[in-house]
């Protein structure tokens, strides 16, 4: 069998939305440098102690046990004074929907030294991380190879970052769907629906700033940032994705996983066996959020509505929330918008205004 290519792959995903699974089967390849959230903050001040105690069994995430920390690949990329070389905290979530076209010579040295570092091993690189769907096109322009991106259910997805609430305190999913949605230009509509600002400082300050304020806001408004980030970046991504992998038919549907596996082998190269793949059963238990009430106003907020109808890529969010989000799904995407605006009692060309 031919050896995968020297190309860079990139897995693109949201938080709890099976990219550590992906990561774990592409780690699995002898001939495969896997990076684990290549874009974490956390990067900034790594140790070798640092390596050795990030392990699945002391996450508390749930992730499946195994012998290798987390970030063993940046073992031999760490500054003598810690850290790993080129990266800088403010790659973590600054910019995150970032332009293609904006320069950034600092980011780009950055993933140009992981690849780099793969490559001096004979091995493919893989950067498979949580905060790069609203940067993939910036990606894509600079590194090219291939894009993967992951997708799952909304509202088990965020679910999942609820579940692991420390009650009162939100979890560190929820505050940076916070900070995301506050920072982001295309997104400003819906942080004014929620009230959020802009931060300042250092993104640990930020993210206590949010902390502080937000530790004990409703369900509902975590559940409505956290939307808009999720129907933001899947707007972002989805059009410029090489292959799309529904993780939520991945680990139920044996004959999706084989065809998903056979697809990133005929783009990278690269064998993965996701036969052992399982999705997780559904949160059980009510909880004090209409999802369709707060997905539609926040939708209707960033004026998505005829994005999100019209033919192409983008067809894909808009069939996963359809299916998360309780409703009939008109016929068409026509019939569609006619049906937005009589929910809402506009006329038609209302929402583009």
């Amino acid at each position: 069998m031919p050896r995968p290519s020297s190309a860079p792959i990139f897995v693109h995903s949201g938080w709890r939305c099976s990219s550590t699974y992906v990561w774990h089967r592409f780690r699995a390849v002898p001939e495969v440098m896997a990076y684990y959230e290549p874009w974490h903050e956390q990067l900034a001040w790594l140790t070798p102690e640092r390596i050795e105690h990030e392990r699945p069994a002391t996450s508390g995430l749930r992730h499946p046990n195994e012998g290798l920390p987390y970030l063993s690949e940046f073992a031999d990329l760490l500054r003598p004074d810690g850290g790993v070389d080129r990266f800088e905290a403010r790659l973590a979530l600054d910019g995150y929907f970032l332009p293609p076209e904006q320069e950034d010579s600092g980011q780009a040295a950055y993933v140009e030294t992981l690849i780099a570092a793969a490559r001096r091993q004979d091995r493919t690189p893989v950067l498979a991380c949580c905060r790069t769907l609203g940067r993939i096109g910036w990606l894509r322009r600079r590194f090219g190879g291939t894009h993967i991106v992951l997708i799952r259910d909304p509202v088990q997805q965020w679910r999942s970052f609820y579940s692991l609430r420390k009650r009162p305190r939100p979890t560190y999913f929820e505050l940076s769907q916070y900070v995301i949605l506050s920072e982001a230009a295309c997104g400003e509509a819906g942080a004014r629906r929620l009230g959020l600002t802009a931060g300042k400082g250092e993104l640990a300050d930020r993210i206590q700033a949010v902390r502080k304020r937000l530790k004990r806001a409703p369900a509902r408004v975590s559940f409505a940032a956290f939307l808009a980030v999720y129907v933001l970046s899947y707007v972002a991504a989805l059009p410029r994705a090489d292959l799309v992998i529904d993780v939520d038919r991945l680990g139920g549907d044996p004959e999706y996983a084989r065809t998903m596996a056979t697809a990133i082998q005929v783009l990278t190269g690269v064998k993965l066996d996701f036969s052992d793949c399982r999705t997780p059963p559904p949160h059980a238990g009510r909880l004090p959020v209409d999802y369709r009430k707060e997905a539609v106003a926040m939708i209707e907020a960033l004026d998505l509505s005829a994005t999100l109808t019209a033919p192409g890529s983008v067809q894909t969010l808009y069939r996963k929330l359809v299916k998360a989000l309780p409703g009939r799904e008109p016929a068409t995407p026509w019939a569609r918008m006619l049906a937005f605006w009589r929910e809402h009692g506009l006329k038609p060309g209302a929402v583009e205004a």
